[in-house]
Order: C-alpha cells, then sequence, then structure tokens
C-alpha cells in the first residue's frame, strides 16, 4: 500500500516540474517577443528628419507661400525668388559633402543659373514696382493660382530621399525643378506680360533639361550604392 502511494506523489511533483519548466521557456513569451519587433523602427537609407536640406527646405517653402503679388505675374517671380534660392542653400549643401564630380558639376551649374534668375526676376519687379502697387489692393485677396503646385512639390520634395547626401539631393531637386515646372505653366496661362513669359519659357527649358540630367545620374548609379561623404 505504500508504494502505490509513493509513486502518485512522484507523478504528481513531476507533473509540477513540467508546468513550471514550460512557463519558464523561451516559447512562453512569442506574443512578448512580436511585439517587440514590431515596434522596432523600420531601417531607411536616409530618414527624411536626419537629411542635411531639411531647414534648408523648410525656409523656402515658407518664403514661397508668403510671397504674393498684384497679379499672377508678380507672384510668380516673388514666388520664385525663395524657390531659386532653396537651390542654391540645398547645392551648397551638397557640394560641402559629395565627392562624386558629377553631382558637383551639377550643383555648380544649378548655382550660377539660379544666382542670375534671382537677379533677373528682381530687376523685372524693381522695374515694375510702381505699376504693381496700383494693384496691389486687389492682388492681396486674389486666390493664389499656385497652391496646388507648391503643395505638391513640398509633399514631393520632404518625401524624396536617397541612400546618401548626393542621391537625395538629386532627387529632391528633381521635384524641386518639377514644381518651378509646374508653377511656370500657370504663369504662362495667367500672365501676358512679355518679360515673364519669356522668364517663364526659359524656366520651363533650362528645368525640363536639369530633370533629365538629373533623372540619367539617378540611372547610372548601381543599386544602393552609398558613395562617401567628403571628410
Amino acid at each position: 500500500m505504500y508504494t502505490p502511494t509513493l509513486t502518485r506523489l512522484s507523478l504528481l511533483a513531476l507533473s509540477c516540474s513540467s508546468v513550471v519548466i514550460t512557463a519558464c521557456s523561451p516559447a512562453a513569451e512569442p506574443a512578448a517577443q512580436a511585439s517587440s519587433e514590431a515596434s522596432a523602427p523600420a531601417q531607411e537609407p536616409m530618414a527624411m528628419a536626419q537629411t542635411p536640406f531639411a531647414a534648408a527646405e523648410t525656409k523656402m517653402h515658407e518664403a514661397m507661400m508668403a510671397a504674393t503679388g498684384a497679379d499672377a505675374g508678380e507672384t510668380w517671380a516673388r514666388k520664385m525668388i525663395p524657390h531659386h534660392q532653396g537651390a542654391l542653400d540645398m547645392s551648397e549643401i551638397v557640394l560641402r559633402d559629395t565627392q562624386d564630380a558629377e553631382i558637383r558639376r551639377m550643383a555648380q551649374k544649378t548655382l550660377e543659373m539660379q544666382t542670375g534668375d534671382i537677379a533677373e526676376l528682381r530687376r523685372w519687379l524693381e522695374a515694375n514696382e510702381g505699376a504693381a502697387a496700383g494693384a496691389a489692393a486687389t492682388g492681396a485677396d486674389a486666390e493664389n493660382p499656385f497652391m496646388s503646385a507648391e503643395a505638391k512639390m513640398k509633399d514631393a520634395m520632404m518625401a524624396a530621399v536617397g541612400a546618401d547626401t548626393d542621391e537625395t539631393w538629386a532627387r529632391k531637386m528633381i521635384a524641386h525643378h518639377q514644381g518651378a515646372l509646374d508653377m511656370s505653366q500657370v504663369v504662362l496661362r495667367e500672365s501676358d506680360d512679355a518679360d515673364i513669359r519669356r522668364m517663364a519659357q526659359k524656366t520651363v527649358e533650362m528645368q525640363t533639361a536639369d530633370i533629365a540630367e538629373l533623372r540619367a545620374w539617378l540611372d547610372a548609379r548601381p543599386a544602393g550604392a552609398v558613395r562617401p561623404a567628403a571628410g
């Protein structure tokens, strides 16, 4: 009678030990482990907030949104100045960081072209200041015909990132130049001013060529390549 009792106690002890071991094993924590993995941040080549262009972009977008004129022609001119200044600021940044010869060439060309465009726009504004003042009261309350193009450009630029500074600059410049194209098409439709139309048409032609050049550089870049920044 003694032996069966001992056997039953032994079996009960073994059963309890099995429960304890199972509860403490790694297999008992799949939900917690899955939750931890799900909450881990996704790995991206370069997060938007970490790009060296963030401050220049923000400055450009804010200045463009604040720039208005008496009519579509003057508004376009005033918006294109901070637009081009944004390209200058971003090109200065990539020239500081890059070792890529093609990126340096395109960024330097951007500096030269956009500096000339800003000077031309300012000359037009100085020459037309008197005429614009007479219509400023009505123009200030007019609907901004560039609103959609500006918003589209801002979203595209903020979303454009690459594996490194070079690729990020190239992708942002494509969105930047496309914004200039879209806004120039608007002013070509809205304005009768000969000089504005000439500058807008030149912008369309130059920025279209720049976009093609940037895309060619991206297409020739090996997938996943990360080029070292200048040290």
